[in-house]
């Protein structure tokens, strides 16, 4: 699972560092109208609105998921070739920047609609995700900062009280790390199979940690997923609140 997560991440990261963003113009094209209507017919009310309270620049984070399933449908193997036609005039060959087109279409379609009391709420929404979002980034960078420097420290650990097995995940000092929002470790979830000793000495080493403070959580949780990088469990869910 964490390397799932570590590929997505990379994934992201590369996507919205890398992609060229396709002219806006585009996806405001009547064409791709009937497919938007038939997106919002097909696609439950829940990531109907999931989609539309999103922030455009954060669109990008459905390209592994929502965009593969538009691409099955409509792109890949023979495609519809009306569509297909379409993009390719417009100077579109990539499947991925086809399918970014059609999301960002819906997305356009979706706003379209909203009342000034919804916008308003939604665009509320939209700027607590990206207090979150700065928050996790953050948190992240400084747990990362403070394995590194603790490493060698670690290796003692590991040297002096062993390990019941060679299982690579069970040299990560903690499988989470509970963080409250005063920046202050609160909690330590060590791996199975790590002994008493082991432990104690972990954690006396992780309880130095300390963070910054953040608004928007009471406690969030951070993970290693490949020594020293950290993910903040919470950006999974950062569209569920309300």
């Amino acid at each position: 699972m964490r390397t799932r997560y570590f590929t997505l991440f990379l994934l992201f990261v590369l996507f919205t560092g890398c992609a060229t963003r396709p002219d806006a113009k585009i996806e405001k094209n009547p064409f791709l109208l009937p497919y938007v209507e038939q997106l919002e017919m097909s696609t439950s009310p829940a990531d109907l609105k999931r989609i539309k309270t999103m922030a455009k620049s954060e669109l990008i984070l459905l390209h592994m998921d929502y965009g593969l399933w538009i691409r099955n449908k409509w792109i890949h193997g023979r495609g519809d070739p009306q569509l297909l036609r379409f993009f390719h005039n417009n100077g579109i060959d990539d499947p991925d920047d086809m399918s970014m087109v059609i999301i960002y279409a819906l997305w356009d379609d979706l706003n379209s609609i909203m009342s000034p009391t919804e916008r308003a709420s939604v665009e509320a929404k939209r700027a607590l995700v990206a207090r979150r979002r700065s928050s996790y980034e953050t948190l992240e960078a400084q747990c990362e900062a403070q394995l590194a420097k603790a490493q060698n420290v670690f290796d003692d650990c590991y040297k002096r009280h062993g390990l019941p097995s060679k299982n690579p995940v069970n040299r990560d000092p903690f499988f989470g790390l509970l963080v409250g929002k005063d920046g202050h470790v609160q909690q330590i979830n060590f791996f199975n199979g790590a002994s008493p000793e082991l432990k104690e000495c972990l954690q006396g080493i992780i309880q130095q940690f300390s963070f910054s403070e953040f608004r928007d959580d009471e406690v969030v949780t951070l993970y290693i997923v490949e020594f020293p990088h950290c993910r903040v469990a919470e950006r999974d869910t950062l569209h569920d609140h309300e």
